[in-house]
Parts: structure tokens; sequence; C-alpha cells
């Protein structure tokens, strides 16, 4: 069995602890849950963690402790839950200090492999930061950090900004050992150098993305009814959702999000349309030229790289009017887009010219 949390709001924490100790002793509770089950609990493993901002780590101020079953559970400044701790003061410096450490380990690792002679290359060193260094460090990142705002009429800007500067460091370290620059050299050079986005931004984009996860959730999903509460502004008592949804809305909200519902086909299923797909350049032409006797409406579609640009196009021609209709799209430089990107939007033109 895998550890189980129970949560308790109250007013005060005599209040919550009457809920814990309730929630364990009442009949059908976990204590008869236990016996029926064969399951005993170890009381002395259990973890409380009492949560206020009144409370501080530094000063050893957590809360009483809970009596349970004649047991004295004393309190704990934080908890590991689904890899976040969970500090009593909601402040998340314990999580901070984890991801930081987190990210100086990668970056000496990288140090390591990057050295100038037998090391890796630059390419590898950054595929290596972004693919493995940075999901680490700002792992549920949207639950702990705030990105960093400007905030109109105000000298300070408003978020996590101690928490991002801090983390920040580690990404200086990375930009150092993957260009191999002097440690006089400004972090924006680097990072402009790198085509890498500055941390804060970083930041803003793993919260925004979740943001939009939460707001895309279906009406069935447990959590919708929760982002739909949390999307109404509070007075007080905001939490890191409601702070996500008011940051990124209007344009990230449940009603802007598109719902695409997932297509659920049986084993057996065929699909209604014919897909023939040429051997040879001249059995395309012999297709082609059987298509062209029905006096239909045919699409043509394409996408290719020349001269260092990338583009689409889609054809649409009507046999019987012996009209046509076309439309074409740059994408832009080969640095940045493939022709199979290409090929993609052609097919998506060519379906909106149907």
């Amino acid at each position: 069995m895998d550890d189980v949390a129970v949560l308790a709001v109250g007013r005060t924490f005599r209040e919550v602890h009457s809920q814990l100790s309730d929630f364990m002793m009442r009949p059908g509770g976990g204590e008869d849950w236990s016996a029926t089950h064969h399951s005993p609990y170890s009381v002395d493993k259990f973890n409380l963690v009492n949560f206020s901002r009144k409370l501080s780590i530094k000063k050893g101020r957590l809360g009483p402790a809970l009596q349970l079953r004649g047991h004295r559970v004393q309190p704990s400044p934080y908890h590991r839950f689904l890899g976040i701790l969970v500090d009593c003061e909601l402040r998340h410096h314990p999580q901070v200090a984890d991801a930081f450490a987190k990210g100086t380990a990668w970056a000496t690792l990288m140090r390591r492999m990057g050295q100038v002679r037998h090391g890796l290359s630059t390419g590898v060193l950054m595929r290596l930061y972004q693919a493995v260094a940075v999901p680490r460090i700002l792992y549920a990142a949207d639950t702990f950090l705030l990105p960093v705002r400007k905030v109109a009429g105000r000298k300070t800007s408003s978020g996590s900004v101690g928490h991002i500067k801090k983390l920040a460091q580690v990404q200086r370290q990375a930009v150092l050992t993957i260009t191999g620059a002097m440690h006089t050299t400004v972090t924006d050079v680097l990072e402009a150098h790198l085509r890498m986005l500055p941390f804060d931004l970083l930041v803003d984009k793993f919260c925004f993305c979740a943001a939009v996860r939460l707001c895309s959730l279906p009406s069935s999903h447990p959590l919708h009814s929760h982002v739909k509460k949390a999307s109404r502004p509070v007075a007080s008592h905001r939490s890191q959702m409601h702070e996500l949804l008011q940051m990124y809305s209007p344009k990230v909200t449940q009603a802007t999000m598109e719902k695409i519902a997932p297509t659920r086909h049986p084993p057996h299923w065929e699909p209604a349309h014919l897909v023939d797909i040429a051997s040879s350049k001249d059995d395309a032409a012999e297709s082609e030229a059987r298509w062209a006797q029905r006096n239909g409406i045919r699409v043509y579609s394409d996408g290719s790289e020349l001269e260092g640009g990338v583009g689409a196009a889609a054809v649409l021609f009507n046999e019987r009017s012996r009209d046509w209709t076309s439309l074409r799209l740059h994408l832009g430089s080969a640095d940045e887009h493939t022709v199979y990107e290409a090929e993609t939007v052609g097919a998506i033109l060519g379906t909106e010219l149907i």
C-alpha cells in the first residue's frame, strides 16, 4: 500500500487536529479499516505538518503536536509529497533549495563532460541541459513558482523574484560550461548566443503550459470544477492555481481552450476512404490519369525547401468548371523548420481548400 495523505482545513489547529483524530477513531474510519484489512498502522511513522503563514521554521514555531491513540505526533517543518517539499509556512523555501541542489549537481556533471579535450560538443551539452537538467529543476514549477511580472505603478516586480533569481544561477553555470566563455561574460549574451530562453521566461513557459493543460481538461475530469472555481478572482487566500489562472486570463480560460476529444475505434474498424500509395513515379502518373477521367475535384499539396526557406502550398482543381484555387504559406528558414513539417502544413492547406 502506498502512502496516504489526509488534509484537514479549519480556523484553528485544535479544530484541525480534532478532525484528524475523528478521521482515525470514528466508526468506519482509519482504525476500523486497519482492523478489517489486517494492516495495522505504525503510528511512529506518521508525519504531521501544520500549515500556517504565522509559523516559522527558523524560530522553531511548527505548531502543536497531534495526540492520536495515546501517541504524540510531533510536527515537521516540511514533508515530501509527490516529489515536492511542502513546508509549513507555504513559502516553498525548502523546495527551491532542493531544486537548486539538483540543478547544481547536474551543472557539475555537465562541467565534467564538457571538457575541452575528449568532451561533449556544444550541441550535445545543450540538449542534455534542456532534456535532463531543466525538467529536474522545474519539476512541478507551477506549484511553487510564479512568473515575474512588471506591475504598473510599482517599482518592484511581482512573482517569485527571489526564488527565480536563485535558480537562475544554475542556468548560468550551464551556459558557461556549454559555451566555454569566461566567467565575467554577461548571462544575457550567453543565452542569446545559444538561443536559449532567459530563466524567468523559461519559468513563465512552464507555468503557461500548466495553465493551458488545466483549462483544457474535459468536464468529466475531477479537476474541472476546481479549475472553474479557481478562475474566479478572490480577495484573500489565493492559491497557486488562483494566481496562475488570473495571470494568464483572459487568453487562457476554460472557454477559450479548444477541447479535442480522443477518437476511439474498435480493432476491426476500417476507414471509409481508400488510401492508395503508388510504388513508383510511373504508377503515380497512371493513377493521376485515371483520377482525371472522373471529372471531379482534385487537391494537390506539397512542401519543400528552396534557397534556405521552407514553404507549403495546396491547389484545388475542379475538372467540371475548369477552375482552380490555391493557398500558399512560407513557414520560415530551414534552420527552424523541416520539409516534413511543410508536408504536413500542405495537407492542412488542402483540407482548408475543401
